[in-house]
């Protein structure tokens, strides 16, 4: 059975890929697009503005006037447009797939509060390797506690406007919570100048690198004395973030009210 789809952020670059990977999909169809209302296609067919074949569908300015009922809404927009849409979430009763980058505390709160009347899922990247690095970083660190120092560096195109990126602050969190603390206890973003001391055996550097085009890598590195692991995923292309959004998609149709995980629909 086919699922309809709503994409949310549809003419941003992340959302013509995952209109393309639905298009090739023979079990995904695309029910809706949305768009900020002053965007200047706004009410246009969406596959004419993306030299797609997609049915006739048009560009709407909200969820509720695409008129799909029964339609799952994958989410790739800005946080501003995130946040509206979790707090129409209960109105609009629609599965939702969230992968907007820089959400902070609140926006998740958000996102609990909706998973009372709504299935859905949030996550800082859709790709099955990253979901996979998660959960790897989470068995390292738990396994080396603080015998390893831990330091994560993430690299994006020059475009990307959030630092650190939504994937590396899950990977902080992940490997923070492994050690028995928090990110905000023992993440350090750079460094600079001249240190106090020995660094403290606990903390965790966060670093960020922007330039060219790069599509995403993420490296965690567990430093020992005489020895090293490094875990690492390199994005070769946008395609593995929207087959992903897709498969969530796919994958909570039909699930009842609840928040659920990339780990979930992976079966990790």
């Amino acid at each position: 059975m086919s699922t309809d789809i709503i994409m949310v952020g549809a003419l941003g670059r992340m959302g013509i890929e995952i209109a393309r990977v639905i298009a090739e999909d023979p079990d995904a169809c695309l029910a809706g697009c949305v768009e900020y209302p002053e965007h200047p296609k706004m009410g246009q067919e969406y596959g004419a503005c993306v030299g797609m074949d997609l049915g006739g569908v048009k560009l709407c300015p909200s969820i509720e006037e695409t008129g799909a009922k029964s339609a799952v809404v994958i989410d790739f927009s800005s946080v501003q447009s995130t946040r509206s849409n979790l707090l129409k979430a209960a109105g609009t009763n629609l599965p939702m797939v969230v992968c907007t980058t820089g959400l902070d505390k609140s926006d998740h709160e958000l996102a609990a509060k909706a998973a009372l009347s709504v299935p859905i899922i949030v996550s800082s990247n859709m790709s099955l390797g990253v979901n996979l690095l998660f959960s790897l970083t989470e068995m390292v660190a738990g396994k080396l506690g603080g015998m390893f120092d831990i330091e994560i560096i993430e690299a994006h195109h020059r475009f990307k406007k959030d630092s650190p990126s939504g994937t590396a602050r899950t990977l902080g969190e992940v490997a923070a919570k492994a050690i028995g603390q928090t990110y905000g206890s023992v993440v350090v973003d750079g460094r600079s100048g001249m240190a106090p001391g020995t660094r403290p055996p606990l903390e965790i550097g966060m670093h960020a690198v922007r330039g060219g085009d790069i599509t995403g890598d993420h490296t965690v590195l567990f430093a020992g004395i005489g020895e090293r692991i490094e875990l690492r995923h390199m994005a070769h292309n946008r395609g593995i973030f929207a087959r992903g959004a897709v498969a969530a998609a796919k994958w909570i149709a039909g699930k009842p009210a609840g928040q659920y995980t990339m780990k979930d629909v992976l079966g990790l």
